[in-house]
């Protein structure tokens, strides 16, 4: 029965893109980090929850889809006006890697409440500004320069241009170009919003993470072999200054914390890492 509830549920999120349908319920059989993630449509049953949440990927697939979405997605040539370490950096990491699955993908996901647009290009507008406001009022709290450039010619996801910030803190590590943001966000779609969606209302203009390629990201990146900038705090503080309907999941070895890659997924919320965690163990 449970088998042909998530089949179903999948068909449902693959054939919801620009449609409306009944939002999914809260099922408390599962952490709040699934919840979120399935109601921003990652499916698959890759991503589940363990006792401790440790364990909450399937081991041995990460590993080759990430593998196939670098050597598939690497540039041929340097972007255009961009500083060599720069380069290497897209060149060398998942910015902009579209692996078959969704909780294999860096995602940023929000249901933005109906009232707040007019039209889902005002709706993606205003989903730009709020993201470079969290960004600038994460710069601010952690005492770190944040420069947005604006004059660097990046790829299209969805029709717009891909996003970029440059980090400088001397203290964390980050040089001149040595620490990258890069976000995007998909044009949203007129949708219901989810019940237990902080801050939402019934409609929302929805950006999701169910599709291949035109799904919204949020990622930081540091060039070179150590891993010293505070990632894990910067992205509970840009998660704490974004609206509470907004919220970002990482796939393992994605996030840095304590100068060490997680192996395990986490979602954050409200400021808040979440981990998917059994709720009888949580």
């Amino acid at each position: 029965m449970k088998k042909l509830k998530s089949l179903t549920m999948v068909m449902l999120a693959v054939a919801s893109v620009g449609c409306v349908v009944s939002p999914r319920d809260y099922d408390s059989e599962q952490s709040r980090a699934l919840n979120l993630a399935r109601a921003g449509d990652i499916y698959d049953m890759d991503l589940r929850d363990s006792k401790d949440g440790t364990s909450s990927y399937s081991k041995g697939i990460f590993g080759s889809l990430l593998k196939i979405a670098s050597l598939a997605t690497s540039f041929d040539a340097p972007l255009r006006h961009l500083s060599g370490t720069q380069t290497l950096m897209f060149n060398a990491t998942d910015i902009m890697m579209t692996p078959d699955k969704p909780s294999a993908r860096p995602s940023l996901m929000g249901w933005m409440p109906a009232s707040m647009a007019t039209s889902e290009a005002q709706a993606r507008e205003q989903y730009v500004e709020l993201v470079d406001q969290a960004i600038l009022q994460a710069a601010k709290d952690m005492a770190l320069n944040a420069t947005k450039l604006n004059n660097v010619k990046t790829p299209a996801i969805d029709g717009h241009p891909l996003m970029l910030w440059s980090i400088e803190s001397a203290e964390h590590g980050c040089d001149v170009d040595q620490c990258m943001i890069a976000y995007n966000i998909k044009n949203p779609y007129y949708w219901k919003t989810p019940s237990y969606i902080e801050g939402g209302e019934p409609e929302s203009y929805n950006i999701a993470a169910n599709h291949p390629k035109k799904y919204s990201r949020f990622i930081f990146r540091q060039s070179g072999e150590q891993l010293s900038f505070p990632m894990d705090k910067f992205y509970r503080t840009v998660s704490g200054s974004l609206p509470s309907w907004m919220v970002m999941y990482f796939p393992p070895n994605t996030v840095a914390q304590n100068g060490e890659l997680l192996p395990y997924p986490v979602m954050y919320e409200q400021g808040q890492q979440l981990m998917f965690k059994e709720p009888n163990h949580e």
